[in-house]
């Protein structure tokens, strides 16, 4: 149970850590979460800190970590859409960059079909 506690420590570690870049830009195949990045970028820039080297398109982190069921999304979880992907927060929201006009925010998970959900930790 303590190992359980420690996982889930780390994935709201995450996402707090995620959501301090809310309000930065929206740049197409950028990385820098003060500069400017991507859905993919953005989480890949964002678990990096952590240890964690993900894939740098959407597409591939299809496959990173291992897959949850969307009834068991948990903050930290990686929700993957045909051509975005973001971080779950909890209550049916996703931290990602969205688009030029919207930059880093926070944002409802089920606004399209979720194609899978990844845990890392």
């Amino acid at each position: 149970i303590a190992a359980e506690l420690a996982r889930q420590q780390k994935r709201a570690a995450v996402v707090a850590y995620a959501k301090q870049f809310v309000g930065n830009p929206y740049v197409y195949g950028g990385t820098s979460l003060t500069r400017g990045t991507d859905c993919s970028g953005f989480v890949k820039s964002v678990y990096k800190p952590f240890g964690v080297n993900l894939p740098r398109t959407s597409a591939a982190l299809r496959s990173a970590g291992y897959r949850v069921s969307v009834q068991d999304m948990q903050p930290g979880d990686i929700v993957c859409y045909s051509g975005h992907v973001g971080i779950y927060v909890g209550n049916g929201k996703i931290v990602n960059a969205i688009d030029e006009a919207h930059g880093i925010d926070v944002s409802n998970a089920y606004y399209k079909p979720i194609i899978t959900v990844r845990r890392i930790f």
